[in-house]
């Protein structure tokens, strides 16, 4: 891991069955929050993430860079 120059991060979100949005950062482990909608979502991580990264720069500890993610859907069906 480096410093990263910009503290942009990667955020990932679903919506759950009971209608939230779940969120997570894929780098920054501890980043997993929630919103009832996507606004609100957006808003957490935003926040979550600024709360651990200072919380990271106390402690010494290195910012990674903005990794790769994607998230897709498949189709699983049997294929003929």
């Amino acid at each position: 891991m480096c410093v990263a120059e910009s503290l942009r991060f990667t955020a990932v979100y679903e919506y759950t069955e009971d209608g939230w949005v779940y969120v997570h950062v894929p780098e920054l482990a501890e980043v997993q929050t929630q919103g009832r909608d996507l606004e609100e979502a957006r808003a957490m991580v935003a926040d979550a993430i600024q709360l651990v990264v200072t919380d990271r720069r106390e402690r010494g500890e290195l910012i990674p860079e903005t990794g790769w993610a994607i998230a897709e859907q498949i189709d699983a069906r049997e294929r003929a």
